[in-house]
């Protein structure tokens, strides 16, 4: 696996194994993530011939270091993905939590030719945020009021995010978590951002998990129904499905999926 840099951005690749599909893959990384989170998704779909990209957006892992974190809107990360996109040309797309409403903005592009949505923040018009998750978030909400760079404490992520993983890979994976901007959080809080589904033209899936507690299956199945898009569910999996035991499953649908829709 190789670190390039894409007009600033710092972009992990992994060539194909092999004979290469016809199309690219980018994946997209979810908020206080990274492009590092995508390792043994990059390595497993590049064993398939994929030529997998995997973006650190503006402001996370050094990628395009930004004066003030905390006023980046997602539309800015939106604009991260098209810089990468115009760079390798067409391809099919995977975006997962904040990454997965990134993935539908990006997808009304005509170069996305297939587009996952993995336990996916939802657009404008689909709730989200129940009592559960409020009553953690609610600390979080003046950093994002007043448009601040936030990160999570680490019993709340672990109650949100990291629930589906074992305790050592939570102990591996929480001090690689890096703050996020205020006004993206309050963004996908408030269920600002809106996606047109008459301009999303590709074909799209949205891939829940049963034991998500940010995103749970009743809105990824909204998701899916908005867009007309095929779902599946990854059982016994949470929030974070790439860094929990026996991810390989949920990747191979996908990797699967991409690979009739492409």
């Amino acid at each position: 696996m190789a670190t390039e840099t894409v007009g600033g951005l710092t972009v992990e690749h992994q060539p194909p194994a092999g004979r290469a599909r016809h199309l690219p893959l980018l994946l997209i990384h979810g908020m206080w993530g990274g492009a590092w989170y995508w390792e043994s998704y990059m390595r497993f779909a590049a064993d398939a011939g994929w030529d997998v990209w995997a973006v650190n957006l503006r402001g996370h892992h050094g990628s395009r270091p930004v004066a003030d974190l905390g006023r980046v809107s997602v539309r800015d990360y939106l604009a991260d993905v098209a810089a990468v996109l115009e760079a390798i040309g067409p391809a099919a797309i995977v975006g997962h939590s904040m990454g997965g409403l990134i993935a539908q903005m990006a997808a009304t592009r005509p170069d996305v030719r297939a587009a996952v949505f993995l336990t996916s923040a939802a657009p404008r018009g689909i709730v989200v945020l129940r009592w559960p998750v409020l009553s953690r978030l609610a600390r979080y909400m003046p950093a994002m009021v007043a448009q601040r760079p936030f990160k999570t404490r680490d019993e709340d992520a672990v109650a949100l995010l990291l629930n589906g993983m074992t305790p050592a890979a939570r102990t591996a994976a929480l001090p690689r978590f890096v703050p996020e901007s205020g006004r993206a959080g309050l963004e996908l809080a408030l269920g600002l951002l809106a996606v047109n589904p008459r301009d999303v033209r590709c074909p799209t899936l949205v891939m829940g998990a049963s034991d998500d507690q940010i995103t749970p299956v009743a809105v990824q199945r909204r998701i899916a129904a908005r867009y007309d898009a095929h779902y599946l569910e990854a059982p016994h999996h949470a929030h974070m499905l790439m860094l929990e035991e026996d991810w390989q499953p949920p990747c191979r649908q996908i990797l699967d999926w991409l690979a009739a829709h492409t």
